[in-house]
């Protein structure tokens, strides 16, 4: 494989296509099925395109946006495949977007009990985050992947210069769960990100940032693949996060993710002060480096009734009160942290 980084699920490519043919070398041309999101059918395909010689009906474009990760869609992705004769040995392949990697990761993990599947993320949101660690599924019901499962995808590929089709709100949003890896694993991982100029970076020194990053979420997930324990360390920043986004979406007017997680770190922050003792001067670095690279968010977005009735729903709560992964200092954290309502209110009045 052509890989500048690798390991036995995730390779950090220059050969996109010669991996991939290496990957599928198995699976016969007419059992390999793609999905694609119509940016990266766009922007994308022109990199893998040609690696097999896929039948065309076999390629599926679904429209962008977290507003489309929803079941309806997956049954889409099924109807279409299944009229194909898609079938137990069957491989899909997933080009995109977290959104996308989730979605088709969960059509591939159910449909026929569960077809083999390899991620190939578009996005540093992706690359980072979505695609490692095997969790798949779709919004439900308002709230942020309430359904679906774990299943390890067959390898992720990450080809860097996909990153070049990005606007910079997309960047910055792949940014921030690069930030938060350093904040809960790798105080110096935190410190070179602070520092890193993404207007202008080096390709190369992003890549060791960007694997050192998937590194670290992939350690985790080794430790703990069904969430019983430390896994929950990458929830950070993530509850209220996720609540900042469902109540976007509620209004029909979504946030990035990583926006949103950046925003939910600062108040995580604040709660790690409070709970654990984490220093005041960490809280202030946390709070003026978010706000310096993701400003505020908006006004509306931010109240605390709303917000806390989204938190409410989050899967990893105990009884009455909310569970928070919390730092104990930049680059530890400690996870299964439960915080009351009041104490959560009174946080939110101090932003």
């Amino acid at each position: 494989m052509n890989s500048v980084y690798r390991n036995n699920e995730v390779s950090l490519t220059r050969g996109l296509q010669g991996d991939l043919r290496e990957l599928t070398s198995s699976y016969p041309d007419d059992k390999i099925f793609l999905i694609y999101e119509s940016n990266t059918w766009e922007h994308c395909h022109s990199y893998i395109q040609g690696f097999r010689k896929i039948p065309e009906d076999h390629i599926l474009i679904l429209n962008p946006g977290e507003e489309q990760k929803r079941i309806e869609q997956v049954i889409h992705v099924w109807d279409a495949f299944g009229s194909l004769g898609i079938d137990r040995h069957s491989l899909i392949i997933n080009i995109g977007g977290g959104m996308l990697t989730d979605l088709g990761g969960f059509a591939a993990s159910t449909l026929k009990r569960g077809l083999a599947f390899i991620n190939i993320p578009t996005t540093l949101l992706a690359m980072v985050d979505a695609s490692v660690g095997g969790k798949t599924g779709v919004n439900f019901r308002g709230l942020k992947n309430e359904v679906g499962v774990i299943r390890q995808p067959l390898h992720v590929l990450i080809l860097l210069p996909f990153l070049r089709t990005l606007d910079p709100d997309n960047l910055l949003s792949g940014f921030a769960e690069m930030l938060k890896a350093g904040l809960i694993a790798d105080g110096g991982l935190w410190d070179q990100l602070r520092g890193f100029d993404l207007s202008g970076y080096n390709e190369e020194q992003f890549g060791k940032l960007i694997w050192r990053s998937v590194e670290i979420k992939k350690a985790i997930v080794e430790a703990d693949p069904e969430e019983q324990g430390i896994r929950k360390a990458l929830n950070f920043g993530h509850t209220v996060g996720h609540a900042l986004e469902s109540e976007a979406l509620r209004q029909e007017h979504p946030v990035p993710h990583g926006f949103a997680v950046a925003w939910g770190m600062i108040t995580e922050a604040m709660l790690s002060h409070k709970q654990l003792g984490l220093p005041p001067e960490s809280v202030y670095m946390i709070r003026d480096t978010i706000q310096s690279l993701y400003g505020h968010p908006p006004a509306q977005l931010t109240d605390p009734d709303r917000l806390l009735s989204w938190m409410k729903f989050d899967k990893k709560n105990t009884g009455d009160r909310i569970n928070f992964t919390l730092l104990e200092k930049i680059g530890k954290c400690r996870v299964n942290c439960t915080v009351s309502e009041e104490e959560i209110r009174e946080v939110m009045s101090d932003e």
